[in-house]
């Protein structure tokens, strides 16, 4: 039986969308290719999915995280959205992270250096600049605007 014979003989009405199935050896060894190219991806560290925070814009009370009182403080402030970090770098200046690695999504941990992913052990700097351990990207940052007289810092993530 050849391919023709078989796509032929086996071509059924999908009851989904009224169409006829039809997998020839050709789609099928294509869609398994582009399967594997992607865990083979991923496996590597090249992440295959989006990654970064989300929720849009919010603020945050500087005073409600002591964390925050010193430079190089750092905090989890997410608000109704993905883990998001708030770094203090200065006396009227702050970054704003994701939390989310970028290798395969995991939310990672603060530690007294920066952030480490549990899953995969990748380390970043305060700064989301990768620094060892699994290969990855460094981490997304987000928009940080403080109001000292309002003593709140405006992060503003992707809606």
């Amino acid at each position: 039986m050849t391919d023709t014979n078989v796509r032929k003989s086996s071509a059924a009405a999908c009851a989904t969308c009224g169409g006829a199935y039809d997998l020839d050896r050709r789609t099928f060894l294509s869609a398994a290719t582009l399967a594997a190219v992607a865990a083979v991806l991923q496996s590597c560290g090249i992440p295959t999915a989006p990654s970064g925070g989300a929720g849009g814009p919010f603020t945050v009370r500087v005073a409600d995280f002591s964390a925050l009182a010193v430079t190089g403080g750092v905090a989890r402030v997410d608000n109704n959205g993905s883990p998001t970090a708030l770094v203090r770098t200065g006396a009227t200046s702050f970054t704003a992270l994701s939390m989310v690695c970028t290798h395969q999504g995991t939310t990672i941990d603060i530690t007294s250096v920066g952030f480490t992913c549990p899953n995969h052990g990748a380390r970043f700097g305060k700064d989301g600049g990768w620094q060892g351990g699994q290969v990855t990207s460094n981490l997304s940052s987000f928009t940080a605007t403080f109001d000292a007289a309002a003593g709140t810092v405006t992060i503003v993530r992707p809606v």
